[in-house]
């Protein structure tokens, strides 16, 4: 089989390795699709503050189940499968409170341990999720991002008819905007500084805001007659965290989804905060229920005409080292995904 292995910065090679075979407890998926994430980028780019070389990087994939040694009923070699990407403990405070993303000492696919850029995944049976026979395996690559959306909103607590701010119109804001139109909200405004993403997220059809402007906040709030209700940060930078502040209003919700760069400290009017007795949330990882509830949605197929427009672009494997340089380089791509198969 063929693996993405990171070597070294800016390296990525495509080498050879025998398919794995399970053990007790273990799964092999053959992998279709991987999606690049901004996070991969980052491992790629020697910017991650733990991921070390030689790693096979990558969190976001589906395929088909290949080998199972493990007492599961509900699966069958050939099911079209993902695996949830956090590998808990089980033993410490957050595993037992059902908060595994929280856990002491998780390992994360393609971060801490190896990822999913590669033919044959060994993996954890009890973390695989099930996908129904006629799912679109190029939206099945998506449960992983779709996932962080559901793991956000369900932090947030959105309401139907509730006004929703959101800083970014990357894939991961894109998302969060889709699942808080599905969960009932009555306005959804993206903020965004790049002309590209700015018309993508419009041919989506959001309303989108160009935070550059020098009349930002009053188009912000002419939108919806005032300010926010709930308001998410998926920048990682001080201009999205200020343009969120901006938006709060007495009793609204904050969540800070984008990750900054490392040591990064944003100046904080926490005033916004105390004032209006507002909630500033933090959100990390995401739990195998977000990604039972990711996986739900897109087997009822609630939400796949909309994602299917969230896939930029396809690669074949040979081509890894150009779909990591167009997904780097070019801000129209939403989401870059390597096929695998």
């Amino acid at each position: 089989m063929k693996k993405l292995l990171w070597t070294d910065v800016n390296k990525l090679e495509l080498v050879e390795a025998p398919i794995p075979e399970p053990g007790p407890g273990q799964a092999v998926v053959r992998v279709k699709y991987a999606g690049i994430c901004g996070s991969d980028l980052h491992i790629y780019a020697g910017q991650h503050p733990t991921a070390k070389p030689p790693l096979v990087i990558g969190h976001e994939a589906c395929g088909e189940l290949y080998a199972i040694n493990a007492d599961r009923t509900d699966l069958k070699v050939g099911d079209k499968v993902c695996s949830h990407t956090i590998e808990p403990c089980n033993a410490c405070e957050g595993c037992h409170v059902g908060r595994e993303n929280l856990c002491t000492n998780v390992k994360i696919m393609g971060t801490s341990m190896d990822g999913v850029f590669t033919q044959y995944l060994l993996c954890n049976a009890e973390r695989l999720i099930k996908f129904n026979d006629d799912v679109d395996m190029q939206i099945a690559a998506l449960v992983e991002p779709l996932t962080v959306a559901v793991h956000d909103t369900r932090r947030a607590g959105i309401r139907p008819g509730e006004d929703v701010f959101i800083a970014g119109a990357g894939t991961i804001g894109i998302l969060i905007g889709m699942m808080c139109k599905l969960a009932g909200a009555a306005h959804v405004v993206l903020a965004e500084l790049n002309p590209d993403r700015i018309r993508i997220a419009k041919e989506l059809g959001f309303e989108v805001v160009d935070i550059s402007a020098s009349d930002f906040a009053e188009q912000c709030m002419a939108k919806v007659g005032g300010k926010y209700d709930k308001i998410f940060e998926a920048t990682g930078f001080q201009g999205g965290f200020d343009a969120c502040l901006s938006m709060i209003k007495q009793g609204s919700t904050m969540v800070q989804v984008g990750m900054p760069p490392k040591g990064t400290i944003f100046n904080t009017d926490i005033n916004a905060i105390i004032y209006n007795e507002a909630e500033l949330l933090g959100v990390r990882h995401h739990t195998m229920t977000s990604m039972e509830g990711a996986a739900k949605i897109i087997n009822a197929g609630l939400l796949n005409d909309q994602l299917a427009k969230v896939v930029s672009a396809v690669y074949p494997v040979e081509k890894s080292m150009e779909a990591f340089e167009k997904a780097r380089t070019d801000k129209s791509m939403l989401k870059v995904l390597i096929d695998f198969s």
